[in-house]
């Protein structure tokens, strides 16, 4: 049986400066804090990212950003974690 999840926009900035800027699935009425603190899961999917490479001297082939509809990420190489509600 699939649950249906909420879509949350968030911006992710990890620990070697990069910052991903996209959706993660979470269950209806869970917080994103209780989501990231799930000690069940090592990683997080991410889907339709953005890739920023600021201050770290990585440029893709497209220039500082890239974009990625999935991106499975470790949760122990996020610093930290915003939720944008606009």
């Amino acid at each position: 049986m699939r649950v249906e999840k909420e879509r949350r926009k968030v911006n992710i900035f990890c620990e070697d400066k990069i910052l991903l800027r996209g959706f993660i699935h979470i269950n209806p009425g869970e917080r994103v804090i209780d989501f990231i603190n799930d000690l069940k899961e090592d990683f997080i999917a991410v889907t339709v990212v953005q890739v920023y490479y600021p201050d770290t001297g990585l440029i893709s082939k497209r220039g500082k950003s890239e974009e990625k509809g999935l991106i499975i990420l470790n949760k122990a190489k996020i610093n930290w974690i915003e939720e944008v509600t606009n």
